[in-house]
This record gives C-alpha cells, sequence and structure tokens, in this order.
C-alpha cells in the first residue's frame, strides 16, 4: 500500500501568527485610545487565536494531526480534532489552488468539498498521486 504523509504549509501558519499580531497591536492601540471594552475582547481573540495556531502547529510538526493519503482513501483531522476516513470510492477529484500565495488542497467528494489550508502537497507526491488516479 503506498502511503502519502502530506507536508505541513508553514506559509499557513507564518500569516496567522501574523494576523494574530496586528490584533494584538490593534489591541495594545485601543488600550492608548481608552477604549478598554474593545481592546479587552480583542486583546482576548488574539491570545485565543495565537494559542490555538501555536498547538494546531506543534501538533502538526510532531505528526499527532497529519493528512494521509494512499490508495485505500484520504486520512485526515477535521477541526475539532476528530479523525475522518474517507474511502477512494467517494473521491471524485483532488484540486490544488493557491490564493493569494497560500496553496490550498481541495478534496471533492460525492456529498462536500473539503479544504485544507495547512498541509501542502510536494511535487513528488503530486506525481504519486497521478499515478493513484487522485490528480488528473
Amino acid at each position: 500500500m503506498k502511503e502519502l504523509r502530506l507536508q505541513v504549509n508553514t506559509l499557513f501558519y507564518f500569516v496567522l501568527a501574523t494576523l494574530s499580531v496586528v490584533l494584538l497591536s490593534l489591541a495594545k492601540l485601543f488600550f492608548d485610545l481608552q477604549l478598554s471594552q474593545i481592546a479587552a475582547v480583542q486583546f482576548f481573540i488574539a491570545i485565543v487565536a495565537t494559542l490555538a495556531v501555536s498547538v494546531h502547529f506543534i501538533f502538526a510538526l510532531s505528526g499527532q494531526k497529519c493528512v494521509t493519503i494512499c490508495n485505500q482513501g484520504l486520512s485526515h483531522f477535521n477541526v475539532f480534532g476528530r479523525r475522518r476516513f474517507i474511502p477512494s470510492e467517494e473521491i471524485i477529484r483532488l484540486d490544488t489552488k493557491s490564493v493569494l500565495g497560500l496553496k490550498a488542497i481541495q478534496i471533492h467528494t460525492q456529498e462536500k468539498r473539503i479544504t485544507l489550508l495547512a498541509f501542502k502537497i510536494t511535487k513528488k507526491q503530486k506525481k504519486t498521486l497521478q499515478q493513484l488516479g487522485y490528480l488528473a
């Protein structure tokens, strides 16, 4: 069985970290302007987002959150941390798109479309996926 583990998309995490820093700096600006309620909410959102991104990034680097594609199907974690498996019979096609410099993988099934931002496919893996029949 040929099994491919997708790589971590570090650019995605860099963009999220940058957005968190922007939110934190705006919260400081609102504190300086005596808009404490807005600043407190924004500061809380920025801290929660930073912690969530950090935990997700650590899990992705350690291999606890991964996307695996094989000839039997696709295995991934959803937003809530539950492992999901999609059999290869349900997968119609895989697309890779670039949106504002971020590479996204779209998995089209019979019922829905799944978009993965935190992982990317290398050129070597694209060739293997073409051999498996996932990419045209």
